[in-house]
């Protein structure tokens, strides 16, 4: 998409280049903004990776189950009535 625009005084002209100007300014803040909270994910996310690479049980301990997989937590199943 191509905006063209034509028959501006050369006031005009100045007025609009000041005005996309600041606009550029006010986009290159937000720009920065992003940047630096991407930077800080970034390393909220490496600490986390480090933190659990270095926590005391692996994973495959952390998963492992206290009973037989066979054993249920809530008791045996409920009997049927049988007729």
């Amino acid at each position: 998409m191509t905006v063209t625009i034509t028959k501006l005084t050369p006031e005009q002209a100045r007025a609009l280049g000041a005005a996309l100007a600041r606009a550029l300014g006010y986009v290159r803040q937000i720009l920065d903004q992003i940047r630096a909270l991407a930077r800080a994910v970034v390393e909220a996310a490496r600490q986390f990776a480090e933190m659990l690479r270095r926590s005391p049980l692996p994973a495959a301990a952390a998963a492992a189950r206290s009973r037989p997989a066979w054993m249920s937590p809530y008791g045996p199943p409920a009997r049927r009535h049988r007729r």
